[in-house]
């Protein structure tokens, strides 16, 4: 937690915080809305589907321009840009308006293409590259804490002043996160292309770089896998309220809660586990990953509000040792000049698996039902997991200053050797 004496972190993890918290809640709140106007699972996964749209279509360029600009600049335009593209919701009263929903999902979502891998990009940056694990847990904590009162928080004020003031309350938190987000020490890396680079030669060396590496490739694999199952699940969870438990679409707060308590519990030991961590993260992937399935296969099956309720929990207990093992190990094996593309390509792979995710899942809902859509993606998450024991066998060491900033022509390590 020292880390966070230190200016650049502390910046970051304020102003991520701060946009993340924005992101869960308006995410709740958009679609109880969707659900509130429409009754429809597919209405529901058609947002989903508006979520994921942006990061199939936008990340690839995003990316290039991430890894051309201060990264500092680039998650402040985004957070700016997101704030005015929540304004024509204002003008949504009823179900006819659901379009101008999806379309402020899309533009939104867009934006977010920029923020999170210059985020991602940052952190080596700010936290050093033997830190990288330590900052990525500390990371996970506030996004468990966010995911614990974000939701829940959204639904409440969904309820008591209604959709339209919530929606200028959430925009509001991304012009407070903007002066933070400015101050971050995250310039553009030193070996980022030339202005004369075309967009398109940029784009395709990152896809070279990847290629080079087996880690990053069977990462890749695992995350869209994993994305395939639990993609039209992300959306569900009112359905799954609605149908499965016959409660009201609001008490999907608290399910999103306490899969955010959890993730909270999760954030909470992996900080304080993060020096055991430390060259071990090719140990908790594929692990965390099973136990994520296997919490989502009681989710399925739970009879009532309170199982579900203690499953999500333990759902999101499995979430932090998941998600730091993946972004460190990610972080760890990719060079600076390379970061913003590496996390857009990797997107761009989930986006197409989180899209045929819900595609399929919100028409076989509304045919077979949400308990068998869920319990479908969970085998997936499995198997994602199976996936990630067998082939990552260890955990790259921390990069060096000087190839941090490596020539662009390509990475001066072999950036492959741990994965099996």
């Amino acid at each position: 937690m020292n880390l966070l004496r230190e200016r650049g972190f502390a910046l970051l993890w304020i102003g991520q915080s701060l946009s993340s918290l924005a992101d869960w809640a308006l995410r709740a709140v958009v679609l109880i809305w969707v659900y509130a106007l429409t009754g429809s699972g597919i209405a529901v996964s058609v947002v989903g589907l508006a979520e994921a749209l942006p990061l199939l279509l936008a990340a690839p360029f995003a990316g290039v321009f991430v890894d051309r600009w201060n990264r500092a600049y680039t998650m402040s335009g985004a957070v700016v840009a997101r704030a005015i593209a929540l304004l024509p919701l204002l003008a949504v009263n009823g179900r006819a308006n659901v379009p101008i929903i999806v379309a402020v999902t899309l533009v939104a979502n867009v934006a977010a293409q920029f923020f999170m891998p210059a985020a991602s990009a940052a952190v080596p940056v700010v936290a050093g590259p033997e830190r990288v694990g330590q900052a990525n847990s500390i990371l996970s904590l506030s996004t468990g804490a966010i995911a614990a009162l974000g939701p829940g928080a959204a639904a409440l004020l969904y309820s008591a002043i209604g959709p339209h003031a919530t929606v200028l309350v959430l925009g509001s938190l991304y012009l407070v996160a903007l002066p933070v987000l400015l101050a971050i020490p995250a310039p553009r890396p030193k070996a980022a292309a030339s202005a004369g680079t075309s967009l398109m030669t940029e784009m395709r060396d990152g896809f070279r770089y990847m290629r080079r590496s087996s880690l990053l490739l069977v990462l890749a694999a695992i995350a869209c896998v994993a994305m395939l199952g639990i993609g039209a699940i992300s959306v569900l969870d009112v359905v799954f309220v609605t149908r499965a438990l016959h409660r009201s679409a609001a008490s999907v707060g608290l399910l999103l809660s306490a899969s955010g308590v959890g993730e909270l519990t999760g954030g909470i030991a992996m900080s304080v586990l993060a020096g055991w961590a430390a060259g071990r993260y090719h140990r908790l992937l594929g692990p965390a990953t099973i136990v994520c399935g296997l919490a989502l296969l009681g989710y399925a099956a739970a009879p009532n509000l309170p199982i579900a309720v203690a499953v999500l929990f333990v759902l999101g207990l499995s979430f932090p040792p998941l998600l730091v093992s993946f972004m460190t190990l990610t972080q760890l094996v990719t060079e600076n000049a390379f970061m913003g593309r590496v996390m857009s390509l990797i997107s761009v792979g989930m986006a197409g698996a989180q899209i045929l995710s819900m595609t399929c899942g919100g028409v076989l809902t509304d045919l077979f039902g949400v308990r068998q859509v869920i319990a479908a993606g969970a085998v997936l998450m499995c198997a994602a997991g199976v996936l990630g024991v067998v082939k990552v066998r260890s955990t790259p060491a921390p990069r060096s200053a000087a190839n941090e900033d490596s020539a662009r022509e390509g990475p001066t390590t072999a950036p492959g050797e741990a994965a099996s």
